[in-house]
C-alpha cells in the first residue's frame, strides 16, 4: 500500500484514471481536489505503484478522527482487479474501521465486496442509494435553458447562512451530521443558486469532495420553470474553467430531473453509483 503525495505521482494517476471513465470518476474528482488546495483533507492510496490495480480516495488519516460526520468520512474506490481491492482492504489499514463511514463506488464488484469485507470487520453495510451516473458533454448545451432576462431572480453562490434550508430539503439530510457536511461543502467548493428578491435560494446545486454534482433542488413553488437547468449550467461553466469533468447521479425514478438533464445534453452512462453506509455492529 502506498499513499501518493507528490504532484508528479498524482498527475500520472490522473491520466490513468482518465482512461477509465466513467467508473473512475469519483476517485478522479478527489485527485483533482487534492492536486489543488485539498480543502477536504483527502488522500489517495494504491495497492502498488506505478502499476496499480486498486485505488482508494479517503480522508487523511491524521484528520479523520476530527471529522464528526460519516459524509465527510466518505471513501471512494476504483479497481482494475477486484481481488486486488479485496486484498488491499483486508490486509492493510487502507480503510479506517474505527468509525462509521460512507463508501462510494461505480462498479458492481464494490457493492458486493463491501458486504463481505464489512462482515469480517464486524460492520454492517447498508445500501443508502443506487443512482444512475450522468456526464454533461462539452461544450454544454445552453440553448434549452430558460432566459432570465425578465426574472427578479439572480444568480449567486450558496452561503453557509443558507445551510439550514439545504439540510431540510436534502433527501438524506435533516440531521446534525448532514448539516455539518453541507456546511463544509458550501465552504470548500463551487456552488450555484438562484436567489429571490429577498435573498432566499429558490434553486441550487452543490459539488461534493469527489467533484460530483450533489443536492440539485428547486423549491416546490418555483418548479417547472427550468431553474434547475440554469443553476446546473452555471456551475458546469465554473467547473469547465477549472478543467473538471461535469458529472453527477440521479435516481432512476426521478423523471423530472432526468428530463432537465437531457435538455442540457447529459449522457447517461451504464454505471450506477452505490452509496454504502458502513456502521460498527457495536453501535447498532
Amino acid at each position: 500500500m502506498l499513499v501518493l503525495d507528490s504532484q508528479e505521482e498524482l498527475q500520472v494517476l490522473k491520466k490513468e484514471l482518465q482512461s477509465c471513465f466513467p467508473e473512475s470518476l469519483k476517485v478522479y474528482g478527489a485527485v483533482l481536489n487534492i492536486s489543488q488546495e485539498n480543502p477536504f483533507h483527502q488522500e489517495v492510496l494504491v495497492d502498488s505503484w506505478p502499476s496499480f490495480r486498486a485505488v482508494i480516495a479517503r480522508p487523511q488519516r491524521e484528520k479523520a478522527s476530527s471529522m464528526t460526520n460519516y459524509f465527510a468520512r466518505s471513501c471512494a474506490v476504483f479497481y482494475r482487479d477486484l481481488g486486488a481491492y479485496q486484498q488491499l482492504v483486508k490486509d492493510t489499514d487502507a480503510i479506517d474501521w474505527s468509525q462509521e463511514f460512507l463508501l462510494h463506488g461505480l462498479q458492481d464488484g464494490i457493492y458486493q465486496m463491501s458486504r463481505t469485507l464489512a462482515a469480517a470487520k464486524h460492520f454492517s453495510a447498508k445500501l443508502v442509494s443506487q443512482t444512475r451516473v450522468f456526464v454533461l458533454q462539452k461544450p454544454l448545451n445552453r440553448s434549452a435553458t430558460t432566459s432570465m432576462a425578465d426574472s427578479e431572480l439572480k444568480f449567486s453562490s450558496l452561503d453557509v447562512t443558507q445551510v439550514t434550508l439545504l439540510n431540510d430539503t436534502w433527501s438524506v439530510g435533516g440531521h446534525e451530521q448532514s448539516l455539518q457536511y453541507l456546511t463544509q461543502l458550501i465552504s470548500s467548493f463551487p456552488s450555484s443558486c438562484l436567489l429571490d428578491a429577498g435573498g432566499c435560494p429558490t434553486s441550487w446545486v452543490l459539488l461534493d469532495q469527489f467533484g460530483c454534482l450533489t443536492h440539485a433542488y428547486t423549491m416546490p413553488a418555483h418548479r417547472g420553470k427550468g431553474y434547475i437547468q440554469q443553476v446546473i449550467a452555471a456551475l458546469a461553466q465554473k467547473l469547465e474553467k477549472m478543467d473538471y469533468p461535469v458529472y453527477g447521479d440521479v435516481l432512476e425514478n426521478n423523471t423530472s430531473m432526468k428530463r432537465a438533464l437531457q435538455c442540457l445534453g447529459a449522457h447517461f452512462t451504464s454505471c450506477f453509483l452505490f452509496y454504502d453506509l458502513h456502521t460498527p455492529l457495536a453501535l447498532q
